[in-house]
């Protein structure tokens, strides 16, 4: 008897075992875009371990995984997935942008501006690093330069959906420093980011290529395409 249970529990331990080894970096960057952070960070580990993966979505998967720490608020671990991703890709902007909020979470505001601007010399229209660094200088309490990047966040035209995101946030932020919301159309609110999708100047942190329930710039949207 003992021995058809022990059977039956490794039948079903290798049964199991491919699915939780059969992760992709395109499952890695899926999971971005749900709510479990928990998942993001077991998904993309996964993927890792897995091995036989190029250099590129090696970069791809720390930084999603990072991205799922940051959401999870692990700030530590999170720098750390996101400095690798940039080892092995430095011209990975959604890293910056995202361990620049980890750094931002940690109230290490010089590190953060830091790599905000990195960020946004890799993509100069990368919208999500223009609120966050808004927020960094209203955190900071210099808050004329704050308005100064919220403005600029409105007044890009990119149609990721982290663009949208920090838009909509950028114009938040405005109406509660006190200034009234332009006479125009709002684009509509996203709530959400995601991780890294493609490995061009794209967005990281609103759930749909970027994500973040809170007032941060966190999302991602990092996938590469193929």
């Amino acid at each position: 008897m003992r021995r058809s249970v022990l059977a039956a529990l490794l039948l079903a331990a290798l049964a199991a075992s491919p699915q939780v080894h059969a992760q992709t970096v395109e499952d890695c960057y899926q999971a971005t875009l749900k709510d479990d952070d928990l998942a993001i960070i077991r998904v993309c580990s996964a993927a890792l371990e897995k091995g036989g993966i190029n250099n590129e979505d090696r970069s791809i998967a720390l930084s999603n995984r990072g991205l799922g720490y940051l959401r999870n608020k692990e700030f530590d671990k999170s720098i750390i997935d996101f400095s690798d991703a940039l080892l092995i890709n430095p011209k990975n902007a959604y890293s910056f942008n995202f361990r620049g909020d980890a750094w931002l979470q940690k109230s290490n505001y010089d590190r953060a501006h830091a790599d905000f601007e990195e960020a946004l010399k890799i993509d100069t229209a990368f919208t999500g690093a223009i609120y966050n660094r808004g927020l960094t200088y209203e955190r900071q309490g210099n808050v004329t330069a704050a308005r100064a990047e919220y403005r600029k966040a409105i007044a890009t035209r990119g149609d990721r959906a982290l663009d949208k995101w920090a838009r909509d946030r950028s114009q938040e932020r405005l109406t509660a420093l006190g200034d009234n919301p332009p006479q125009q159309k709002q684009q509509p609110r996203s709530d959400d980011r995601t991780g890294e999708r493609d490995a061009g100047p794209r967005e990281t942190a609103p759930r749909t290529n970027e994500r973040t329930t809170d007032p941060r710039g966190n999302e991602g949207v990092y996938r590469r395409t193929r």
